[in-house]
């Protein structure tokens, strides 16, 4: 196939062009950040150029664009979209089932949803890693960090849109945090969603009203549970387990703004770039820690799979497809509390040959079954199907 390979800040492009290429395609791709609006007549004048000047057979984005979607559903050309970000709310376009479309989502839970409403145009494809590329950073294996997180906190004043609700009444806001605090200590299940009733949405939109975008089918609820809720869950959690760990161990934090106001006793890693600098964090960090964002349900989220793709040892909260595709203890580990996260990192910094012997079983793995070059096989066999 012909491939025109649109890209924004995307994550995994020359892993994907690679495999791509690899399986026999030929790929062009194109850095547009027009791609990213819902409407744009100066994206719909690139597409075109592009388009005029080689006869594509495909389109194909890291998550899913309904502008794209648009102009390939015109054109009649296969649009292919591998999403990694959940919750992604241009999901709820209406552009979902145009037939051009093969959707692939790595949260089994969310293609789940989309499978029992029907929506033809929707799969499920875990994402994967390239260990070839992800080993290949750095000579010197000696570590660097005891324990290591890499990712948001969630306490940048964008991501903090629970504050955006501060006003509301007393007693929703005491609902409200309750379930947050509740959410924050369960993995697995989304509960968010679930418990917001009528009188608690009215009660937020009264404060900071949600305008839903006018081809979408997303609701306040979705809006509010999945972006205010969840993030303000996700930050405690990962407040919760670092303060925790960072009491008794050296813990670094490699993040977008510095952490130590909130955690005092962590280490400021600073911001690091996921091409050129996270390999090597990963692979000479005795311990990684992974902390799920609270509204992926059962996938493996990109941080997992870059550090046993590294050969890094993976500390984890539990994710259940993490464990039908992993085998835990052997593979890789995870805890089920603050407490236990503390016992096992004690274990695992003193035993030094068993943590190793885990982290080489984990990307022996992955090179193994769970490769870019797997996942574009699988990918095109349901396209084929």
């Amino acid at each position: 196939m012909k491939i025109l390979f649109l890209e924004w800040k995307s994550y995994c492009v020359p892993d994907m062009i690679e495999a791509l290429e690899t399986a026999g395609h030929y790929v062009t791709l194109i850095t547009c950040k027009e791609m990213t609006d819902r409407y744009n007549t100066e994206f719909e004048k690139i597409f075109n150029s592009y388009i005029e000047q080689v006869s594509y057979d495909a389109v194909f984005t890291f998550n899913y664009f309904p502008i794209v979607s648009k102009m390939c559903n015109k054109l009649n050309l296969l649009y292919i979209s591998w999403v990694y970000d959940n919750p992604l709310v241009t999901l709820f376009s209406c552009t979902v089932i145009n037939k051009c479309n093969r959707i692939f989502l790595f949260d089994r839970n969310s293609y789940e949803y989309f499978h029992n409403a029907r929506i033809e145009t929707v799969f499920y494809l875990p994402l994967c890693a390239n260990p070839q590329r992800l080993c290949s950073y750095t000579t010197d294996p000696s570590p660097i960090n005891d324990i290591s997180f890499v990712g948001s906190l969630y306490t940048e004043p964008k991501q903090r849109l629970y504050d955006r609700i501060d006003g509301i009444d007393e007693y929703s806001k005491g609902y409200l945090d309750a379930m947050v605090n509740a959410q924050a200590n369960i993995d697995g299940y989304f509960l968010l969603e679930d418990f917001l009733n009528p009188s608690l949405i009215a009660a937020m939109e009264k404060v900071y009203p949600i305008t839903p975008n006018s081809d979408g089918a997303e609701t306040p609820a979705y809006i509010y549970s999945q972006y205010f809720l969840g993030r303000r869950a996700t930050a405690i959690a990962r407040q919760n387990i670092l303060k925790k760990l960072s009491d008794s161990f050296h813990v670094t934090v490699y993040t977008h703004e510095n952490c130590q106001a909130v955690l005092p006793n962590v280490l400021y890693g600073g911001k690091i770039d996921y091409y050129n600098d996270m390999p090597t964090v990963f692979q000479r960090s005795r311990i990684n820690l992974n902390i799920t964002l609270k509204t992926i349900q059962t996938g493996i989220p990109l941080r997992a799979w870059d550090i046993l793709g590294c050969g890094g040892f993976l500390l984890s909260n539990f994710q259940q497809e993490l464990c039908e595709y992993f085998v835990p203890g052997e593979d890789f580990v995870y805890y089920e509390s603050a407490d236990d996260a503390v016992e096992k990192a004690a274990y695992f910094l003193s035993h030094e040959n068993e943590r190793i012997e885990i982290a080489h079983n984990a990307v022996e793995k992955i090179a193994a079954y769970h490769t870019y070059n797997h996942r574009v096989e699988e990918m095109f066999e349901i396209i084929n199907s």
